[in-house]
């Protein structure tokens, strides 16, 4: 992935959080940029999930969990319709490099 398109991927991940959780997006893009990132790819992230019985958003979550505490607790319990997409933008956002 180029820089330009790392440019475009994270600002329609920050937008996208904004769009379906309102300022509770904001708050999720902002913990996302202050925390240290993962600089990993997906399968190294999956290192630190639990296995949830084939929900791979669950697992996802369990892995933000793990690593970023403070991320995790200002996701809405209510991730909306767009919940697996979300969850891949805060990721996205934390460093995991989930296209490779």
């Amino acid at each position: 992935m180029t820089n330009i398109e790392l440019f475009n991927a994270i600002t329609n991940a920050q937008n996208e959080l904004v769009e379906n959780w309102g300022d509770v997006g904001k708050e999720v893009v902002a913990l996302c940029f202050q925390a240290r990132k993962f600089d990993g790819n997906t399968s190294s992230f999956l290192e630190f999930c639990t296995a949830c019985g084939g929900n791979w958003g669950g697992m996802f979550l369990s892995g933000i969990r793990a690593l970023y505490p403070e991320v995790w607790e200002a996701i809405p319990e209510d991730l909306g319709v767009y919940a697996f997409g979300s969850i891949c933008n805060v990721m996205l956002l934390l460093g995991v490099r989930t296209w490779e």
